[in-house]
């Protein structure tokens, strides 16, 4: 087979939940030298599940239609999360197809990677995204939100299980997080776990609820600042 004959397999056998052999297809038939970047981006690292102490990542698929269908609803837990996201399609089919198309897109088709964050029994408590993935730059900005309910220590051990996979893993070098103002909550979490403010953005965006323009706080987090003594401290902790 020629490459794209390769790469049209490849991605069928990612559409059917088979990451490891469509890596394995393109692996053993590739010059892995000349084709470097393509494989990294099929490596099935990207599709595992992140596991540790009180912490699940996974990948989130159609099989999380009825979590996601109810967080959507959940007005508080969106306007902490990501207060401009879109509205879910009505109709579960075409939500399902959504999803598995995104579940099986590679990070170049995308630039983005979505988790449900789930505790150490797999009940799902929240949603991480990285988005604006650069592979050129190895930069991503985060998204993080949990529900209210969830065990204690539940939110920052899923951005410490994150920095494993982002800077140990797949070896990025930096994450960035835009924080609303007046989301103080939010700000102080960040800011504990390592992140430096890097910018003030005066009027940036439109508030949905209070249709005025507010501020956002950008902050960044490079990878010789993500294993402080205090997070390693908090990683023994919550992840053990």
């Amino acid at each position: 087979m020629n490459i794209e004959e390769l790469l049209n397999e490849a991605s069928k056998l990612r559409m059917r939940n088979q990451q490891q052999l469509a890596y394995n297809l393109l692996s053993e038939n590739l010059d892995p030298i000349k084709y470097q970047a393509l494989l990294f981006e099929h490596h099935p690292v990207w599709w595992s599940d992140i596991e540790a102490g009180i912490c699940k990542l996974s990948r989130r698929s159609s099989k999380d239609i009825e979590f996601l269908k109810e967080v959507w609803k959940n007005p508080d837990f969106t306007y902490a999360f990501h207060r401009h996201m879109k509205q879910l399609p009505l109709d579960d089919e075409k939500l399902c197809k959504i999803l598995n198309k995104e579940n099986s897109a590679l990070i170049s088709e995308t630039r983005s990677l979505h988790w449900i964050v789930k505790d150490k029994y797999a009940k799902p408590w929240g949603l991480l995204s990285l988005t604006d993935i650069s592979l050129t730059h190895r930069r991503s900005e985060v998204l993080l939100g949990v529900l209210e309910g969830s065990q204690q220590g539940l939110a920052p051990a899923a951005m410490l299980i994150l920095f494993q996979f982002y800077f140990k893993v797949i070896k990025f070098n930096k994450l960035q997080s835009l924080i609303y103002e007046d989301n103080y909550h939010s700000l102080k979490g960040t800011l504990h776990l390592g992140f430096k403010q890097e910018g003030y953005l005066k009027q940036h965006v439109i508030d949905p609820k209070s249709r005025k323009y507010v501020n956002l706080i950008q902050t960044g987090l490079v990878c010789d600042d993500a294993f402080t003594e205090s997070n390693k401290r908090l990683m023994k902790r919550l992840l053990s």
